[in-house]
C-alpha cells in the first residue's frame, strides 16, 4: 500500500511538472492562456493514458484537475474550466475503450501499425475536444487545430519512450556494467546534426515573406533521413526535434502563430505517415528475406534428397545388375565347356557379348545417376576425371582446368551441383560447340562483409550460338533452376565461342561438415 501511494505521488509530481511546462510553452503561442491546455498538455495526457496501466491513472488525472483549478483561480474563466473538465472526462472514457485495443494490437500486429492506431485515437480525441469547445465558445475549428497539433507532436513521443523502455533488459548496476563501452554511431549522429543545422540555417537566412512560409518544410529532410534509417522511431524523434527548431526560429509576431501550428501539424503528420510507411516496407523486406531463406533451405533439402535417391538407386543397380551379369557370363562359359558343338558355342558367345553390352549400358547409366569418383576423391579430382573421360580420344579437343575452390567451403549439395554443372557444360561443348579448346575455371570471389562466393566458368572457342533465338535444353534449364534455388545465378553468353558462368554462395566449414 505504501509503495503504491509513493508511486502515485511520484507520478503526480512528474506529470504535473511536465504538463505545466508544456502549458507554459503553449502560452507563448496561444492567446488566451486557457487555450494552451488544448495544445501540448492535451497530447501529453493522451500519450500517457494510452500507454500506461489503469493503476497509474489517478495520479495523472489528479494532476490535470489541479492544473485546471490553478488556471481557473488565476484567470477566472468559468466556462473554460467546465469545458476543460468535460474534455478530460471524454478523453478518459475514450482512453478506457481504446487502451486495451491498442495494447492488443501492440502485442500482435506489426510495429508500423502502432503510431497509426495511436494517431487515429488522438484524432478522435481532438474531434471530441473541438466539439466541446464549439458548444462552449464557438471556437471548435481552433480547438481542433490545437488538439491535432499537440496530439500528433507529444503523444507519439510517449509511444516512442514506452517502446524504448519496454524493450530494455534491466540489470543491477555493477562495476562491469559501468565500464562496459558504449557504442556510438557517430556517422549517423553527424549526418543528422548536419542536416538539422542546415535546415535551421536556411530558415534564418530566408528573409522574404513569400519564401519564409516554405522554409520550415526544409525540416522534412532530417525526417526522411531518420525514418529511412530507423523506421517509425527515427521519424518520431526527428519530428520532435524539428518541432523544437520551429518554435525556436519562429518570430514573435502573434499573426504568425497559426502558420507555426500548421507547420507543426504538417511536420508531425509527415513523420508519422512516412515513418509508418518505411517501417512497413522494412518489415515486408524482412519477411521476404525470411521466406527466401526458407525457400533456399527447402531447395537445398530437395536437391540433397534427389542426389541421395540417385546414389541409392545407383548402388542397387550396381549390386544387382553387376551380380546378375556376372552369373550370366559364368553360365555361358559353363555351357561352352559342357557342349562343345559349334552352334552352342556361338549362342554362348552371343549371350556373353550381350551381357557385356548390358553391363556397359548400365555403367553409363550409373555414371549419370551418381559419379563414383565423388565417393573417394576431392571435387577437383572428380571433375578432372570426368573431363578426361568426356573428351574425345583423338585429341581434337584439348582442355585446361584451374580449380581454386577448397572442399572445406562446400557441402554435399554444392559439390554435386558444381559437378553436375561441369558435366553438363563439358557434354554440351563436346556435342555441339565444334571447338578445339575448352577452359574450365573455378575460384573464390571475396565479398565485403559476407562469405566468399564461387565463380565457375566454362569457355570454348567453338561456333557459339545465336543469343536472340537460342533456347536452352532441358539440362541447362534444370541446372539454372537448381542454381537459382541455391541462391546463385547462371549466365550463358556467346562471344568467340560460348561461355557458361555460374555464381554460387559458399557455406561455412561447420555447415559443410554437417
Amino acid at each position: 500500500m505504501t509503495q503504491r501511494l509513493i508511486t502515485q505521488l511520484a507520478l503526480f509530481f512528474i506529470y504535473a511538472a511536465s504538463a505545466f511546462c508544456l502549458w507554459g510553452i503553449g502560452t507563448a503561442l496561444i492567446d488566451p492562456p486557457w487555450q494552451a491546455l488544448l495544445l501540448f498538455p492535451f497530447g501529453l495526457r493522451m500519450g500517457i493514458l494510452l500507454q500506461s496501466p489503469y493503476r497509474f491513472w489517478p495520479g495523472i488525472l489528479l494532476a490535470d484537475l489541479l492544473l485546471m483549478a490553478l488556471l481557473a483561480d488565476q484567470y477566472g474563466y468559468g466556462p473554460a474550466l467546465w469545458a476543460s473538465v468535460a474534455v478530460l472526462v471524454l478523453t478518459v472514457l475514450l482512453s478506457l475503450l481504446a487502451s486495451p485495443w491498442l495494447l492488443r494490437h501492440q502485442q500482435s500486429d506489426s510495429e508500423w501499425r502502432w503510431p497509426l492506431l495511436q494517431g487515429a485515437v488522438v484524432a478522435i480525441a481532438a474531434l471530441l475536444q473541438a466539439l466541446v469547445w464549439q458548444l462552449v465558445s464557438g471556437e471548435g475549428a481552433r480547438a481542433l487545430l490545437l488538439g491535432l497539433t499537440g496530439g500528433f507532436t507529444i503523444a507519439p513521443t510517449c509511444l516512442l519512450l514506452w517502446h524504448y523502455l519496454a524493450r530494455q533488459i534491466w540489470v543491477p548496476l555493477e562495476p562491469g556494467l559501468i565500464h562496459k563501452p558504449v557504442e556510438l554511431r557517430l556517422g549517423h549522429l553527424a549526418s543528422y546534426l548536419l542536416l538539422f543545422a542546415f535546415s535551421i540555417w536556411l530558415q534564418q537566412q530566408v528573409n522574404a515573406a513569400e519564401l519564409r512560409r516554405f522554409a520550415p518544410f526544409c525540416l522534412a529532410i532530417p525526417i526522411v533521413f531518420m525514418s529511412y534509417r530507423y523506421g517509425w522511431q527515427g521519424a518520431l524523434l526527428a519530428t520532435l526535434l524539428n518541432g523544437v527548431a520551429l518554435m525556436v526560429n519562429e518570430p514573435p509576431q502573434p499573426e504568425s502563430h497559426r502558420d507555426l501550428l500548421l507547420s507543426l501539424l504538417a511536420q508531425s503528420l509527415t513523420g508519422l505517415l512516412l515513418g509508418a510507411g518505411i517501417q512497413r516496407q522494412r518489415e515486408l523486406n524482412q519477411q521476404l528475406r525470411l521466406r527466401l531463406a526458407e525457400n533456399r533451405q527447402l531447395a537445398r533439402a530437395l536437391v540433397t534428397a534427389e542426389e541421395q535417391t540417385r546414389r541409392e538407386v545407383a548402388r542397387e543397380l550396381h549390386d544387382e545388375v553387376g551380380q546378375t551379369i556376372t552369373v550370366i557370363r559364368t553360365q555361358a562359359s559353363i555351357v561352352k565347356r559342357l557342349a562343345p558343338e559349334p552352334a552352342v558355342i556361338g549362342c554362348a558367345d552371343t549371350i556373353d557379348a550381350l551381357a557385356l553390352r548390358v553391363y556397359d549400358g548400365v555403367h553409363d547409366v550409373l555414371t549419370q545417376l551418381w559419379p563414383a569418383a565423388l565417393n573417394n576423391l576431392p571435387l577437383s579430382a572428380a571433375v578432372a576425371a570426368m573431363l578426361r573421360e568426356s573428351l574425345p580420344q583423338d585429341a581434337s579437343l584439348v582442355s585446361s582446368m584451374q580449380w581454386q575452390v577448397p572442399d572445406e567451403l562446400l557441402d554435399e549439395t554444392l559439390k554435386i551441383t558444381l559437378y553436375r554443372v561441369c558435366q553438363e557444360g563439358v557434354t554440351n561443348v563436346c556435342r555441339h560447340a565444334g571447338a578445339s579448346r575448352l577452359e574450365l575455371d573455378a575460384r573464390l570471389q571475396p565479398r565485403k562483409g559476407a562469405a566468399p562466393q564461387i565463380a565457375l566458368t566454362i569457355r570454348d572457342n567453338g561456333v557459339g550460338f545465336d543469343a536472340d533465338h537460342h533456347q536452352p535444353g532441358y539440362g541447362l534449364r534444370g541446372m539454372q533452376e537448381r542454381i537459382s534455388a541455391l541462391g546463385g545465378s547462371l549466365r550463358l553468353t556467346s562471344e568467340r565461342g560460348a561461355c557458361l558462368s555460374v555464381i554460387l554462395p559458399t557455406v561455412s566449414p561447420a555447415q559443410a561438415q554437417n
